[in-house]
């Protein structure tokens, strides 16, 4: 009975990771989640801010942003993959880490930080930690 107590947990904390996965996917998506600051005059500051998934912080140099993007969708796929598979923890736990990272280092590198990113990259501590075998 408590092995079953604890596959039940474990599947709980999958579910959660998905949906707080998915939530995080939409935050992406919407228009706010990279601040860009342009000068178009010597004193002058214009804040725009961009999808995660928008091509002009990439045009700009911005990487990172696309970068966690993508490795969230492949995380939710992992963990969707790891309902009928026991061996993606460490996968999920690297791309979860390389998504918290890169958001980390494109606010100190591009100062592109929003309230949206930072609730994009608590989304992604919380799934990591969520996802971290000792804590199952």
């Amino acid at each position: 009975q408590l092995v079953i107590k604890v596959r039940e947990i474990v599947m709980m904390k999958k579910i959660i990771s998905i949906i707080c996965m998915l939530f995080a996917i939409i935050l992406m998506a919407i228009p706010y989640g990279v601040a860009m600051t342009f000068a178009p005059g010597p004193s002058e500051r214009v804040i725009n801010y961009y999808s995660y998934f928008s091509m002009i912080p990439l045009g700009y140099g911005n990487w990172f942003p696309i970068i966690a993007a993508f490795l969230s969708i492949a995380v939710l796929l992992l963990i969707l993959l790891s309902i009928k598979k026991s061996n993606t923890g460490k996968m999920i736990q690297v791309c979860l880490a390389i998504c918290i990272i890169t958001s980390i280092l494109s606010w100190l590198i591009f100062d592109s930080i929003s309230i949206v990113g930072v609730a994009v990259a608590i989304i992604h501590v919380i799934v990591l930690v969520l996802q971290t075998p000792h804590l199952q």
